[in-house]
């Protein structure tokens, strides 16, 4: 499919999904495969006391490996849970088996006033996983439309990473007319051929 050319970004978000969705099921499976793999073996990685991660679905970068990874070093992981407002609370877990279907059938852990995170209070050098329909160089994510990520981000302090394979990476969503005022780029994009060093 292509992705070259002009959309409005309500059918440039449909056409991405489509394209996401017709990516061969191995070059998925092995991309994501190395995605994990360059962000557990980074120094920011290993220096991170937490991850603020989503639960993959459907054809989404798989951050499974990744969380468990994490919930083996002994770091805090937390998911988000989506309410009204397109506003996300996050909560620890304590594995990946820590989630119902919630927000859009998405997997989502307990509302458990005890395992609330604030992620605006986190040191820096917290990690949070970001996904998208697609990703361009300068860190601005095509998403699903309803802003939860973009309000998240204006607010967190750490390393914010968005998780795309390389075939799902542009050059400009500004270019294609796919940028508004209140978008909010990550800090790095990581595809299974390369990524910022992170420091």
């Amino acid at each position: 499919m292509d992705l070259n050319g002009t959309y409005e970004k309500r059918l440039l978000r449909a056409a991405a999904r489509a394209y996401r969705d017709q990516l061969d099921a191995a070059y998925r499976t092995d991309a994501d495969r190395a995605i994990a793999s360059r962000i557990v073996a980074s120094a920011a990685f290993a220096e991170a006391p937490a991850v603020m991660a989503y639960y993959a679905v459907g054809t989404e970068v798989d951050t499974r490996a990744i969380i468990s990874t994490a919930l083996e070093a002994g770091k805090t992981v937390a998911l988000p849970r989506c309410r009204r407002g397109g506003l996300m609370d996050w909560h620890r877990i304590a594995a990946l088996t820590d989630v119902a279907p919630g927000y859009g059938g998405i997997p989502e852990p307990a509302d458990d006033p005890s395992t609330l995170i604030d992620a605006a209070a986190l040191p820096p050098t917290v990690l949070a996983l970001v996904p998208g329909l697609l990703f361009d160089d300068a860190g601005f994510r095509l998403g699903y439309g309803g802003g939860f990520y973009d309000r998240f981000l204006a607010a967190f302090p750490g390393h914010a990473i968005g998780l795309i394979r390389a075939r799902q990476r542009i050059e400009s969503l500004a270019d294609r007319r796919a940028l508004e005022p209140f978008d909010r780029p990550v800090s790095y994009v990581v595809t299974e051929e390369d990524g910022l060093t992170i420091p």
